[in-house]
């Protein structure tokens, strides 16, 4: 069962792999897989450190 709190927080810096490599990033949305379900799992959107921001 997926946990009822986020792991993460807004803003939040934290390590991420991208393919095999890995990157410093910056927690910039998270929601529920199923919005309908609020013990759906998270998903996150991440901003890798010095990537665009395009």
């Amino acid at each position: 069962m997926a946990p009822t709190s986020s792991n993460y927080n807004r803003d939040e810096k934290v390590l991420c792999f991208h393919h095999e490599v890995l990157y410093e990033a910056k927690i910039m949305d998270m929601r529920h897989v199923d919005p309908d379900d609020r013990k759906s799992p998270y998903e996150y959107l991440v901003h890798y450190k010095g990537w665009k921001n395009t």
